[in-house]
């Protein structure tokens, strides 16, 4: 078992392994397609994101290769999917080719604090602080 506080370093990322059990404590934000639209159409028009997910760990309810990707390029450090949550061939291909690991998790618990878009309800931006949660890299 591996034991990681945030943040998570990119070079401890990309030592991750398939099968490898990690206890995380930190901070770890949820983002949702929705909310990603958003932040990129702000970029459009102001110049910078209105939050900051370069070197996080996020959280996703949906891990479609093209929102994936986006969020690597916009350097997240790792993400994090429920055990539910398939993974398909070319998510397997985009994770090889950003050497992020993508972890699994039973089910996502702790302090969820909304930072952006609380309209959004559900998908708004969430920062989830937890404390020791298991998760397997895949």
């Amino acid at each position: 078992m591996i034991v990681i506080r945030y943040p998570l370093s990119w070079s401890v990322a990309k030592k991750l392994k398939k099968g490898d059990v990690v206890k995380y404590s930190g901070k770890i934000v949820f983002v949702s397609k929705k909310a990603l639209y958003r932040m990129e159409n702000y970029m459009r028009l102001e110049g910078k994101y209105p939050y900051d997910v370069m070197g996080e760990v996020v959280f996703v309810k949906d891990n479609s290769p093209v929102f994936l990707e986006s969020l690597y390029k916009l350097g997240v450090s790792g993400v994090v999917k429920e055990k539910e949550l398939e993974i398909g061939e070319n998510t397997k291909t985009l994770i090889e080719r950003f050497q992020r690991p993508i972890f699994e998790v039973e089910k996502m618990e702790g302090q969820e604090i909304v930072k952006l878009y609380p309209d959004l309800n559900e998908d708004a931006i969430k920062e989830i602080w937890v404390d020791s949660l298991e998760m397997e890299v895949v």
